[in-house]
């Protein structure tokens, strides 16, 4: 193994760590947000807090919670789908012809 293989082994592919952390923040985000919309709306709540004196306010915008609720699924999806071709990306390096580490 010549010097400017290893150089390769051990450099990091700035695409691949984005898709990492890309993939993690976005399922993070959606489980996060899933469960604050769901908390928000929930039937315990009502969507009301009154405080002592009576004063009652919502505790959430209807539009923002519905929107929340639309988007986290996709959102799960896109990270999903980037944790698996960053998957895809590192066996591809691993077993491409010519890069020496699976023999044939």
């Amino acid at each position: 193994m010549d010097p400017d293989d290893r150089v390769s082994a051990r450099r990091v592919n700035p695409f691949e760590v984005a898709l990492w952390i890309f993939g993690a923040v976005a399922v993070a985000a959606a489980v996060w947000s899933t469960q604050w919309a769901n908390s928000a709306v929930s039937l315990a709540n009502g969507g009301y807090y009154c405080d002592d004196a009576g004063n009652c306010t919502e505790r959430y915008d209807f539009v923002l919670t519905q929107t929340v609720l639309v988007l986290a699924p996709s959102v799960m999806i896109a990270g999903l789908i980037a944790i698996v071709v960053a998957l895809a990306l590192r066996a591809w390096l691993a077993v491409r012809p010519g890069h020496g580490r699976v023999s044939a």
